[in-house]
């Protein structure tokens, strides 16, 4: 099988004739060249590992070889480091940019937590891994005010839990001004989320409380 690997803007070839049951990673640590990447947990739960393979991002610790489509039709694999992300080395990216986000946006609570009214989707927006999967297939993420859908996701489960009013209006005025005014709604994030995060509820819900002021007039979640 041949692993095509970009490194420093070209793909380089690589051979490989072992077990095709295995994940990225795995077949990563076993090629001849030490390849650098980033991972940590092995488990899909750190979000470390992402990378685009075979041009889509995903997991490296959770896509397996012997699963995908170019490697049985063509008998061969691409692997790229996120391409929104400054290159480190190799496949390592430096993804720092989506935790600064969460520190110029607010996104905390200043207050006690209020009761939760909706649990199960608060949960489900606890699951993002700020892996970079979603920015890299949003046709409008770059450099600059847009802060992606992990804004939208990680600001919906603080919204109604937050009771400090001052702080909420100012969580609602960074959302809109680093989210609500660039997203052209394309749902991609939402297709390639590695942990199925419905992205489009979470959008919905923030546009309710920061943008459309009728459903804050008519007190609708």
């Amino acid at each position: 099988m041949k692993v095509k690997i970009k490194i420093d803007g070209e793909f380089k070839t690589f051979d490989y004739d072992g077990d095709l049951n295995i994940s990225v990673v795995t077949l990563l640590e076993r090629l001849d060249n030490p390849i650098e990447f980033s991972c940590s947990c092995l488990q899909g739960i750190c979000g470390a590992c992402a990378m685009v393979i075979n041009s889509q991002p995903k997991l490296a610790c959770k896509c397996f070889v012997n699963e995908e489509r170019m490697v049985i039709e063509y008998d061969e694999i691409t692997i790229e480091p996120l391409s929104k992300f400054p290159l480190v080395k190799d496949l390592k990216v430096d993804r720092s940019v989506l935790f600064d986000v969460m520190n110029d946006c607010e996104l905390w609570l200043e207050s006690d937590s209020a009761d939760s009214t909706d649990l199960e989707f608060e949960y489900e927006m606890s699951l993002c891994l700020m892996c970079g999967c979603c920015t890299e297939v949003c046709p409008n993420y770059k450099a600059g005010d847009f802060a992606g859908a992990q804004l939208a996701v990680s600001a919906s489960k603080l919204v109604n839990l937050e009771s400090d009013e001052k702080h909420l209006k100012s969580m609602k005025k960074k959302y809109k001004k680093r989210f609500f005014n660039h997203c052209v709604k394309s749902t991609s994030c939402e297709d390639v989320c590695p942990m199925g995060i419905p992205t489009q509820s979470a959008i919905s819900k923030m546009n309710r409380k920061s943008v459309w002021r009728i459903w804050q007039l008519l007190n609708l979640d």
